[in-house]
């Protein structure tokens, strides 16, 4: 199983749980130039290079193509409390600090996999925040909803009468 899928199948097993019109409203608030309104210039950099490691493009849209940025910051300027909006800020300032945008993508990859280490204690949760709120902005994405990203709970039709020999020996009614 690579990156790309075990995202997909936890979004599926966890759900979106932002509500539909939180959503809505954070999408109609995006900006359409790709440039910060609610982070600074250079939070907004951060916010770009952290979320396009998190969900690279592959055969799918990544990140930057589903606009993750943008749905950061407005989640951030709209929908955050001031505590976790300080918890995000100062995480994006300790990876400022660090040049994380300027980084190549190995040691970008090395950084964030501390950081979720150092995150497992109580009340350091800035990276886990952010990765909920791309992994929403990238699955409530045009980008993503039109790359195949489709959920069948129940693969297949339903026929009352399929031959035993067709499903494989396997009998639903025994």
């Amino acid at each position: 199983m690579n990156r790309r899928e075990a995202i997909k199948r936890t979004a599926l097993l966890f759900g979106v749980a932002a509500s539909p019109a939180t959503i809505t409203r954070a999408l109609a608030e995006m900006s359409e130039g790709g440039s910060a309104r609610y982070l600074t210039s250079s939070q907004y950099k951060i916010v770009v290079a952290v979320a396009e490691r998190l969900l690279p493009a592959s055969d799918t849209p990544g990140a930057t193509d589903a606009g993750v940025a943008d749905y950061v910051d407005v989640a951030y300027g709209l929908f955050m409390s001031d505590d976790n909006q300080n918890s995000l800020r100062k995480g994006l300032a300790h990876l400022d600090r660090h040049e994380f945008d300027a980084m190549d993508a190995a040691k970008q990859d090395a950084t964030i996999k501390s950081i979720a280490e150092d995150n497992a204690a109580p009340g350091k949760n800035w990276l886990r925040q952010f990765r909920s709120l791309a992994f929403n902005g990238y699955f409530t994405s045009e980008a993503a909803a039109k790359s195949g990203f489709n959920w069948d709970p129940v693969p297949g039709g339903f026929s009352p009468k399929l031959p035993l020999a067709e499903a494989n020996g396997v009998s639903f009614f025994e």
